[in-house]
């Protein structure tokens, strides 16, 4: 006889996860990978332009990791080891900077800098760097660098450190600890910020318009490619940053365990010298390098164009209609895109963090994707898909803008979430309260912090991203694009300056908002 086969019975809180993840693949991970199959129908051919523009981008990809990993690996480890650092908060805010301030500001910024606010001082009206590749992995490398000294940091901060003071109670200096015996440890973390560089700089559009002139790049290309219609072309570059963006992390995930940091032969005298001798020298340099390199150029247009906030520059940004109205549009869609991705994101958090249907771990997996896609592909690909349907701009735009920002919302969920003591939960469950009161009261408390630092870099991923805006929207503008095509025309005013300065001020507010709620989180911990 036939087996009756039972209805799957779902709670409350599994039907909720489970309607959750179904949005999400479809309006969160499919419109992103839907290029996929559009360049497929034609194959994926490249001309001379795209395979310049492609090879371009590794190039300085390759060249901006590397220069994050001299700058990031002696900040991280300072910050992860000296607690009692002077004015360690201040110092961590700066670092962020860079993180929350939009792109296309901070293109603005490091043009002025490198190309003339530097240059000034040693006699040079034209600036020490013109546009091109090496402003370009200027501009990349101080928005990539929090990347790479945050998961440095944080895998740094997970070594117990017991290891390395039984090397130096044994005679070896703290180099020598730090080459044969921290390093290995936190391979993973020096791993995973590399990969989140490298694709970082792979994917910035509109800064990168800012600042590269005739220089091509694929993120550049794709743009170029769209507005002039050749839709496959620039599906092909899509294609190719995509499978390398997936690529890079699946190899991560599959081989970064298995990789060995060559430690090679020890030399005691002079790694002891370089240990005692040269450490107030060696900050001294990579302080300095750090001011000048990321620092400076973050904040010179607020350094310089403070002159510039006076009641007529308000009045000025005030009339003009197109830089207002773009300022609304970002505003509202970073709002509204930041309450649907939070009413999205907890139940997608839950899903993963109980492995619902064993499904948890490939959903993970699937949201890392969107997270290291290029953008200026992922809007190629959103447009591309809704514009099958029956939507309008404004609403294509807040569903591109959703996608992208998702997994900025949902990573620090579900780190928080696998932070709690599951035995808080099978207290509460013994106590016979319900599972919405459980989260309510026990859960939510210890994961606020997290919603807190999701919502904010969310809305500033939102408020800052020019690719996915140029490749989804023809009529709507939001305030990056407006400030790239403010500078690519030569129509920077005064105006214009003020709306970069009320962006940064934003941003600063933003991360001292974020900080603070860093900070209290580590304190109830």
């Amino acid at each position: 006889m036939l087996k009756r086969i039972r209805p799957l019975r779902l709670s409350r809180l599994e039907a909720i996860c489970l309607a959750a993840s179904i949005i999400f693949l479809l309006v969160i991970f499919l419109p992103p990978v839907y290029v996929l199959s559009y360049a497929f129908k034609g194959g994926i051919t490249l001309d001379a332009q795209g395979q310049t523009a492609l090879t371009n981008s590794l190039i300085i990809g390759l060249a901006v990791t590397l220069a994050d990993i001299i700058l990031g690996l002696p900040v991280a480890w300072v910050m992860a080891r000296r607690k009692n650092l002077p004015m360690r908060h201040f110092i961590d805010t700066l670092i962020d900077m860079p993180l929350v301030v939009p792109t296309s500001v901070l293109g603005l910024s490091i043009f002025y800098f490198w190309g003339g606010g530097i240059g000034s001082l040693f006699g040079l009206d034209g600036g020490l760097v013109g546009k091109g590749p090496l402003l370009i992995a200027l501009l990349h490398v101080v928005f990539t660098f929090p990347y790479i000294v945050r998961s440095i940091e944080a895998a740094i901060q997970q070594i117990d450190m017991t290891h390395e003071q039984a090397a130096t109670m044994l005679g070896a200096s703290s180099l020598t600890a730090f080459r044969t015996i921290s390093l290995p440890l936190f391979k993973k973390g020096l791993i995973s910020g590399m990969i989140l560089v490298f694709t970082r700089s792979l994917s910035e559009t509109g800064a990168t318009m800012m600042v590269a002139g005739a220089y091509l790049t694929a993120p550049t290309i794709v743009v170029a490619y769209k507005q002039a219609s050749d839709i496959h072309s620039a599906a092909a570059v899509s294609v190719i940053l995509i499978a390398v963006a997936v690529a890079l992390l699946l190899a991560t995930r599959a081989f970064s365990g298995a990789l060995r940091v060559p430690i090679g032969h020890v030399w005691p005298r002079a790694e002891r010298a370089l240990s005692r001798r040269y450490v107030g020298l060696r900050d001294a340099i990579i302080g300095a390098a750090v001011v000048a390199s990321i620092l400076l150029p973050t904040f010179y247009i607020v350094l310089t164009g403070a002159n510039t906030v006076n009641l007529n520059a308000f009045a000025s940004l005030a009339s003009d209609s197109v830089m207002m109205d773009a300022i609304i549009v970002s505003f509202v869609v970073g709002f509204v895109v930041t309450a649907a991705n939070l009413v999205l994101a907890v139940p997608m958090a839950i899903f993963i963090n109980k492995n619902m249907f064993k499904l948890g771990s490939l959903a993970d997996t699937m949201g890392d994707i969107i997270l290291l896609v290029p953008t200026s592909a992922l809007g190629l690909s959103l447009g591309l898909f809704w514009k099958n349907f029956a939507f309008g701009e404004y609403l294509i735009l807040i569903l591109a803008h959703l996608s992208f920002t998702f997994p900025l919302m949902l990573k620090p969920i579900v780190a928080s979430l696998s932070g709690v003591d599951t035995r808080l939960e099978d207290a509460a469950r013994t106590l016979g309260a319900r599972q919405s009161t459980m989260y309510r009261t026990i859960v939510y408390p210890l994961v606020r912090p997290a919603i807190i630092a999701g919502v904010i870099m969310t809305f500033m991923r939102s408020l800052s991203e020019t690719g996915a805006t140029l490749a989804v929207s023809d009529k709507i503008k939001t305030i990056p694009v407006v400030l790239v095509d403010a500078f690519t025309k030569g129509q920077v005013k005064d105006d214009t300056i003020l709306a970069c300065i009320i962006l940064f001020a934003i941003s600063f507010a933003f991360i001292i908002v974020l900080k603070l709620t860093d900070r209290g989180e580590n304190a109830v911990r």
